[in-house]
């Protein structure tokens, strides 16, 4: 029996980020879990297959069709999460967007997982960028045991707004490993039944549907300011430092610990608070006003797109003069990438730029040094496919019959582990390489 599915509250477990997500949906009663495969997200309904008889999993054809089975839970009274890497949410974003304005039942979570670098995958999208498209809060864990506890509370929060919420992962949170200490296992009446005869205009008992729209519409950014009243006081936002720093960091998910790390290493826990926003949207404007009135100088770290630099700023804008003397730097003033993910070095280098210091964590001699040395016994390996992978066999059919028919024929290439035949595993048979399908 796994741990993941015994009660054990209060007991500490070593477990990849993935697997805590797990855990969270499962003390918080789900009974639906649909989602499409694709790194870093994949562990997660392979979990909930392997571990649980009482929780209906499966993999969709598609990351929409995983969205609508598990609406089709919530609907029915089941606690559901639809879960997908960040291009797959463009495929699902057509029902998103109705989703998200007709409202859901059973607390609904939609799990997302970045990949910030591109390690494998095609594009380093941002999902954070839906939430305010789509109008739906959404939520980033920044460590092991929050991934675990956000998204427990995702379902709680996404039962009381009535809306589906948005967990956002990335792929250091999910494929990395640590601590978490265990919850308690909410039981929830898996009975499904959609009950549709009531008030035409009631999500919970009548019809689930959009129209009216401008009724629906208005109804759902109330649901919005709820969510930013709620997390105002949400613990998954924390602050950590001076009361009167010199800089604060804003940030969030992963980077919250690259963050705290690098304050450490320099030596400066007493001059520099870093803040953590678990709520990325909608901001908790009181709380960030709070936040910003401590200092004269910000940072933003977070990866990718300046979701959380964008946000703030426009906020600190609204403010007028009380603001005038603060000080922003993040993506926008390059000393962030705005590409690529980030760590704790990245965010060093931020920091001795703006308070004008010099560190050296590994002279680049012993780096030189340990590289040569390591280049000597390593043998160079190129990424291929898994033994007995039947995509090396296809390519090497398809090239055989492409040189026999020697008409200049092409492949044009999909998303996926076949994406490694633009490479030598794969003989080179792509010649285009885009989305799925």
């Amino acid at each position: 029996m796994s741990i993941l599915t015994q009660s054990q509250e209060g007991s500490s477990h070593l477990m990849m980020g993935n697997e805590a997500i797990v855990r969270g949906a499962i003390e918080a009663g789900i009974s639906v879990a649909a989602g499409y495969p694709g790194t870093p997200s994949s562990e997660i309904i392979d979990t909930f297959s392997k571990i649980s008889t009482d929780i209906y999993s499966e993999w969709s054809v598609n990351e929409k069709v995983a969205m609508e089975v598990a609406a089709a839970g919530s609907f029915a009274g089941l606690r559901s999460m639809a879960v997908m890497k960040q291009p797959g949410l463009n495929v699902a974003a057509d029902f998103l967007m109705h989703l998200a304005l007709s409202g859901i039942r059973a607390g609904m979570v939609l799990l997302a997982a970045d990949d910030p670098g591109a390690l494998s995958s095609i594009n380093e999208g941002e999902t954070r960028l839906y939430s305010r498209l789509m109008e739906i809060p959404m939520l980033e864990p920044g460590n092991f045991q929050e991934a675990k506890d956000m998204t427990k509370w995702a379902f709680e929060l996404s039962e009381e707004l009535g809306i589906i919420v948005l967990v956002r992962t990335v792929t250091r949170l999910s494929h990395a490993s640590g601590n978490v200490i265990l919850g308690e296992i909410i039981p929830q009446n898996k009975t499904a039944f959609f009950k549709h005869d009531g008030d035409m205009l009631d999500p919970m008992e009548g019809l689930i549907m959009t129209p009216p729209v401008s009724v629906k519409h208005s109804a759902q950014q109330e649901k919005l300011k709820k969510a930013a009243t709620l997390f105002e006081t949400s613990p998954f936002n924390t602050y950590e430092g001076p009361d009167n720093p010199e800089l604060i960091i804003i940030t969030s998910s992963i980077c919250d610990l690259y963050s705290k790390e690098a304050v450490d290493l320099i030596g400066l826990t007493d001059r520099v608070g870093v803040f953590k926003l678990g709520t990325t949207w909608p901001l908790p404007t009181a709380l960030v006003e709070t936040i910003l009135n401590k200092t004269e100088k910000i940072l933003f770290v977070e990866e990718v797109q300046p979701f959380v630099e964008d946000n703030v700023k426009s906020f600190a804008a609204g403010l007028g003069n009380s603001l005038s003397r603060t000080q922003f730097f993040g993506k926008q003033s390059n000393h962030i990438p705005m590409i690529g993910e980030l760590n704790p070095d990245l965010v060093v280098d931020a920091l001795l730029s703006l308070f004008d210091l010099e560190y050296e964590a590994v002279p680049a001699s012993y780096t030189q040094k340990t590289r040569a040395i390591v280049g000597k016994g390593v043998p160079p390996r190129e990424i291929s496919f898994c033994p007995g992978c039947p995509h090396r066999a296809s390519y090497f059919s398809i090239n055989k019959v492409l040189k026999l028919d020697n008409r200049q024929g092409f492949v044009c290439g999909d998303i996926g582990c076949y994406s490694m035949g633009m490479l030598p595993g794969g003989f080179f048979t792509l010649q285009t390489l885009h989305s799925m399908g």
